[in-house]
């Protein structure tokens, strides 16, 4: 795991970027999971590492970078979808199927669950996006959203658990 050390901390802007560098295609996963908008991640992406800049005298030195910065991604991201004037889940591109791979049961399978994800809320997807999509262990995920890793665990049981009716009724729907 990578440590913020003193050097990072007090750093100009180029041994800030060298640290955080290697964390940026595992932050564009984790904001393309929660988003699901191209073209609103390089803003998001620029902001958070803004963010991350401007606060980095704020963590303590041997914590772990790679949390520390995906909360601040997640959070970016949550303030993206509560600022947009229209509702992530009335997008046209995530709740209507194409008719590219009509017939595909893995595509409707991933629109279904795409559908459900949506209808769950932010606090519920980033638990199980940072679980499932960007394999994070529990210890990983509650250092992220600065919880314990017996939390984490609890959060993501208890988001599974809110899918699980929400993906029956999808399923449900679709063979209608």
């Amino acid at each position: 795991m990578l440590r913020i050390d003193a050097r990072v901390i007090t750093s100009d802007s180029d041994e800030f970027m060298e640290a955080i560098e290697p964390l940026l295609p595992t932050a564009y996963r984790l904001a393309y999971a929660l988003v699901h908008r191209r073209e609103e991640i390089d803003d998001i992406l620029q902001e958070a590492t803004v963010k991350a800049w401007r606060h980095r005298t704020q963590i303590r030195q041997n914590d772990q970078l790679r949390p520390w910065f995906l909360a601040i991604v997640a959070n970016q991201c949550r303030q993206a979808v509560r600022t947009r004037w229209w509702s992530v889940l009335k997008r046209p591109d995530m709740t209507t199927s194409t008719t590219e791979g009509w017939n595909d049961p893995a595509s409707s399978d991933l629109d279904g669950l795409r559908k459900s994800l949506l209808k769950l809320s932010h606090r519920d997807r980033v638990v199980l996006v940072l679980r499932y999509y960007m394999d994070l262990s529990f210890e990983e995920i509650g250092t992220t959203l600065g919880v314990s890793p017996e939390a984490a665990r609890v959060r993501n049981h208890r988001a599974l658990a809110r899918l699980r009716p929400i993906l029956d009724a999808v399923e449900e729907h679709s063979h209608e």
